[in-house]
């Protein structure tokens, strides 16, 4: 007898006559979307997404696909250069296409995902299945995240390559394969669930599995010798270490993912409180129920079709599926969030989709609970960066940087320097603290440099290229130019935050040496704040260390005249009076 997996099922029947109950589950599925994120059209651009803009942004189509210039030594060809390589020449900086194509991808996935599952279980087990994984959290970054579309070409291709495998078409299954590793690495994984399959559902014996995966195997082992991180280090050799302190304990990581599964991993507490998140949690609970009571209620009216595995068997796949799906979480330079664990969590629902079947009410009121706290994780503050909220804190405050950069210096020479003081950490603005790819792409310079105001150095010899401009942030005041040298200090030490970013500058221009442009810092300070002794104090210090001892001099009898002056600064006056040619004459900084 022919395999299961090569031979028509049962209930088998041509793509038309299953296309009104698919068409129903593509709509559930994107009006729920359109429920729980009905801004996702103007969320803006954020961090990851300007790394890889400002990579293809002048960048033709045959060095976006070569593996050079990769962006953390990953190779996704297809998901991020080619995604946004296309976006941006069709549609620019706007980021409602970005967000569109992120949308058809989700919706797609978790369309294909039902297609794989009413392959393998009735339709009460798939709609379950299905329901259960739409209303995880981390659907919700992906959406509002343009980047996320990494993660959600992946996912359809290697739902693609499993619809394929189970309908036996092996050599499909090998080309969804390949474009989902040039979509994610973790793709790479997809054999493993190849032969789980042969072995589980289909029933086949070990080799018949093992020659079916052939394919797939040569595909891999193509991959694997040209990947920068595995046999391509050969060819374009690199150092990758660890991120310490990254990865968490396994323990922690099971537990972790398995609570994800649940939408468990963190507390629900929406920022505005469940009163205003409740409206959305209700209708997403009512959709997400209303497609699993559907597809339980055609359960019901048709008997079991005759060829379909037993539950139990799809069940066990779906267990082997979730683990090997979580198993890249161990890796130690991964940390962990929750969008990692979906691809393992669509397995996890199969199983538990298969288990749930027969007790249709457990399954209705999961689901629905699910719903709900998937509202809630949407509008609680998070400090994972991976989470839905965390991006949009993030993408808004790129939005506000982006108009008060552009207002404060609409343009800028080419190959400037722009050193910025007090960004909050997280804003994908200057990540690293060194280099923004997001400046980069506003001011259209790819030879721009930036970076945060402490990491301010004198320019090499020969380095003349464009200017120096220093911009300061505070939740106070917002942005603000800090001016270095001449300029009106009575106007403009009453701006709020003036004095703490010339602070900041000053402190900065002394750390890299720059004595001159530091004196004459703590110079305005000092004729704005005429009673702080400080700032003569390092006024004077500063000339001194550039050499001009009569200004050191100068400065510090200003200070040491003041109230509050100590034995550090008189001694510090007695130091450089000696080298004063004109000790005796008082003159005014």
């Amino acid at each position: 007898m022919a395999p299961l997996s090569v031979t028509r099922r049962a209930d088998d029947r041509p793509f038309r006559r299953r296309g009104p109950a698919l068409a129903v589950v593509v709509a559930i599925l994107a009006v729920f979307a359109l429920l729980q994120a009905p801004d996702f059209l103007r969320v803006p651009l954020v961090g990851d997404d300007y790394i890889v803009l400002d990579k293809t942004r002048n960048a033709g189509l045959s060095s976006i696909v070569a593996p050079r210039l990769l962006i953390s030594h990953y190779y996704r060809p297809w998901s991020r250069e080619l995604h946004f390589w296309v976006l941006q020449r069709l549609f620019g900086l706007r980021p409602a296409p970005y967000h569109v194509a992120s949308a058809v991808l989700l919706v797609a996935a978790l369309a294909l995902y039902f297609v794989l599952a009413r392959r393998l279980a009735d339709p009460g087990a798939a709609a379950l299945a299905t329901a259960g994984a739409a209303a995880l959290a981390g659907w919700g970054l992906l959406l509002i995240w343009a980047a996320g579309a990494q993660d959600l070409w992946m996912l359809l291709f290697a739902l693609l390559a499993l619809v394929a495998w189970d309908r036996g078409r092996t050599g499909w299954s090998a080309a969804a394969l390949a474009l989902a590793l040039l979509s994610k690495e973790t793709a790479a994984l997809l054999p493993a669930l190849f032969v789980a399959h042969a072995l589980l559902v289909a029933r086949d014996p070990w080799g018949r599995a093992l020659r079916r995966a052939a394919p797939s195997l040569i595909v891999i082992a193509v991959w694997a010798v040209f990947h920068p991180l595995l046999g391509g280090r050969l060819l374009w050799p690199h150092a990758e270490p660890a991120n310490p302190g990254l990865h968490l304990p396994v323990a922690t990581i099971a537990l972790r993912t398995l609570v994800a599964t649940l939408n468990l991993d963190q507390r629900a507490r929406p920022a505005g409180g469940w009163g205003a998140a409740l409206p959305r949690a209700a209708a997403g609970a009512l959709l997400l129920a209303g497609l699993a009571g559907w597809g339980l209620a055609a359960r019901r009216a048709r008997e079991a079709a005759p060829g379909r595995p037993a539950a139990g068997r799809v069940a066990l796949f779906g267990i082997v599926w979730a683990v090997v799906g979580w198993a890249p979480l161990l890796m130690p330079s991964l940390g962990w969030h929750a969008y990692y664990v979906l691809f393992g969590a669509l397995g996890a629902w199969l199983a538990l989709g298969a288990w749930l079947a027969r007790r249709w009410w457990a399954g209705i009121a999961l689901v629905a609970m699910l719903a709900v706290l998937r509202a809630g994780l949407a509008e609680t503050p998070s400090e994972d960066w991976g989470t839905e909220w965390f991006q949009r804190r993030a993408a808004a405050f790129t939005a506000g940087a982006h108009d008060a950069l552009l207002r404060l210096r609409s343009a800028l020479p080419r190959g400037s320097r722009v050193f910025i003081a007090g960004l909050p950490g997280g804003t994908g603005l200057v990540p690293g603290h060194d280099e923004s790819p997001v400046l980069r792409v506003w001011y259209r310079d790819p030879a721009l440099r930036v970076a945060d105001l402490d990491r301010y150095r004198i320019r090499s010899a020969g380095d003349s290229a464009g200017i120096d401009v220093f911009f300061g942030f505070d939740f106070a005041s917002g942005w603000r130019e800090l001016v270095k040298g001449a300029e009106d200090v009575s106007a403009a030490a009453a701006e709020p935050g003036w004095r703490a970013n010339h602070e900041r500058l000053a402190i900065a221009l002394s750390r890299a040496s720059d004595w001159s442009g530091a004196s004459g810092e703590y110079a305005k300070l000092a004729r704005a704040f005429p009673d702080e002794v400080a700032y003569p104090y390092y006024a004077g210090l500063a000339c001194g260390m550039s050499g001009d001892s009569a200004a050191a001099s100068r400065w510090l009898r200003r200070a040491a005249a003041l109230p509050g002056a100590d034995d550090e600064v008189r001694s510090a006056l007695r130091e450089f009076e000696p080298r004063s040619p004109r000790r005796g004459r008082e003159e005014r900084p």
